[in-house]
């Protein structure tokens, strides 16, 4: 049951799912500070989860219809604030049901560049966006999902950008996508590996593939740096979690598989965990969303910025 439908966006858009909690307000922060580099409009979506039959049972439909409105009402009144504080303009809309397939089908419906959200550990009362949800909508995303924290977000952006570099065939997709982000922040990039084998990082083909990304993000005038872990009885995500901190990370960027070989939906063990105890916004790329030219970057930095085909090949793996 939807109370106002999002029209066919014309500008850059970036979808809000919101719940009116504290992790909510910080992605609407963000999403806010995308925009104003855009030049695109925020859709903000709030959905009411339809209940299981038994608590359906002790909600009339006029009930339903009643929470509906006042969310809708809060909404505006948020819209309205956001316009008058930033001159953001923000669509609105308030449906019922399923919240991971609403939210899927709305960003595909307005082509939406990014999905910006809370990972709500709680739900606030009738809304549903808890960890499992976040992980499904990150999982099948058809474009970057931005992940917050309540952490206030620095109002100049991020600084320091974390970037896991793994022996992936799409290592040089993410390697563009952190050079897009750190121009358009002015910001350093942070290269991570860690190994799973007992082999020493000075003979690894990961230390090799990082220093040679590292080359790369000097040659576009960025500040970088680059450390191999090697094996040990951390895991690989509390490794790169440690590391974000000891080098004042204010975002990481990851794939949400391990390999290639994989579904799209399939989102990897460390990615989770990342996604679950990060305090720090983390941005997620599917491969179907990585491929995309459809988001903010796009036109700030062109997809087939290496012009070296060996150097493509060599981060390709």
């Amino acid at each position: 049951m939807a109370t106002t439908n999002f029209k066919v966006k014309k500008r850059p858009a970036i979808l809000v799912p919101y719940d009116f909690g504290p992790k909510a307000i910080a992605a609407l922060d963000e999403a806010i500070k995308i925009t104003k580099y855009l030049k695109g409009e925020i859709y903000l979506l709030s959905v009411v989860r339809k209940g299981d039959f038994f608590s359906n049972l002790f909600r009339s439909e006029k009930e339903s219809r009643k929470l509906i409105r006042e969310t809708l009402v809060q909404l505006k009144d948020i819209a309205k604030k956001v316009k008058l504080e930033t001159g953001t303009f923000t669509h609105i809309t308030v449906e019922q049901g399923n919240p991971i397939e609403i939210i899927l089908e709305q960003a595909s419906l307005i082509g939406a560049q990014y999905i910006v959200m809370g990972k709500m550990e709680k739900s606030t009362i009738e809304f549903n966006f808890v960890g499992p949800s976040t992980l499904h909508v990150v999982g099948e995303a058809p474009c970057p999902v931005i992940t917050v924290s309540a952490n206030t977000i620095k109002e100049d952006g991020f600084k320091n950008i974390v970037l896991p570099i793994d022996l992936s065939k799409q290592t040089h997709e993410k390697v563009i996508k952190a050079i897009s982000w750190a121009k358009y922040y002015h910001a350093n990039i942070h290269l991570i590996g860690v190994l799973t084998g007992k082999i020493k990082s000075s003979n690894s083909r990961l230390a090799a593939k990082m220093e040679k990304a590292k080359w790369i993000v000097q040659q576009e005038g960025l500040e970088c740096s680059a450390e191999v872990y090697e094996m040990s009885s951390k895991p690989i995500h509390q490794i790169i979690l440690e590391h974000a901190d000891k080098v004042n990370g204010d975002l990481l960027m990851i794939m949400t598989h391990q390999e290639l070989s994989v579904v799209d939906n399939y989102i990897g063990a460390v990615a989770q965990k990342i996604l679950k105890q990060a305090d720090i916004p983390v941005i997620s790329f599917t491969s179907k969303a990585v491929e995309d030219k459809n988001y903010f970057v796009s036109g700030f930095l062109p997809f087939q910025m290496l012009t070296n085909k060996k150097e493509i090949e060599y981060l390709r793996g």
